[in-house]
């Protein structure tokens, strides 16, 4: 028998209709580790998004308010009885800091991400983190910022 049709590390032969596909790549995820500044404590990071959803609730109309409240509350919740992983806080924090500097893109991103990775961790509240997204997207069209500068006019 031949060893002709067996791969060698010596011998290139050209992509058959029997080799397995290439490698494809893909656009990287974003991760709790993306941040190139360092993370605070567990503790501080609480704080701190505590603050940034207390501040979006006192916002709220009053007919929301308590619902509201209510899914930040198990988030919370969640977050003292250490019950949330590692990851989920780390990117909780992450989109609170998004939110902290008006991105949404990077906002949608983080929301994204947590919807899909840890949705059955965070099925009550994570559609709450949604609402201040939208709130920033809608300040930031009424504010004229878009994308697509072509349209604007130059002042």
């Amino acid at each position: 028998m031949s060893s002709e049709n067996y791969r060698s590390p010596t011998k290139s032969h050209e992509p058959g209709w029997n080799d397995p596909p290439p490698k494809m790549m893909s656009k990287t995820p974003v991760t709790a580790s993306g941040g190139s500044e360092s993370t605070p404590s567990r503790e501080e990071m609480f704080r701190q998004i505590q603050t940034v959803f207390d501040e979006y609730v006192q916002r709220v109309e009053e007919a929301r308010r308590a619902t509201v409240q209510k899914r930040f509350n198990l988030m919370y919740q969640q977050w003292t009885d250490k019950k949330l992983p590692e990851v989920l806080e780390k990117l909780i924090y992450m989109l609170v800091t998004a939110l902290q500097d008006q991105d949404a893109k990077r906002a949608n991103a983080v929301h994204r991400t947590i919807v899909c990775d840890h949705g059955s961790v965070c099925v009550m509240w994570a559609p709450v983190l949604r609402h201040p997204i939208m709130e920033l997207q809608q300040r930031d069209e009424e504010a004229g910022k878009d994308d697509n500068s072509i349209v604007q006019p130059i002042q």
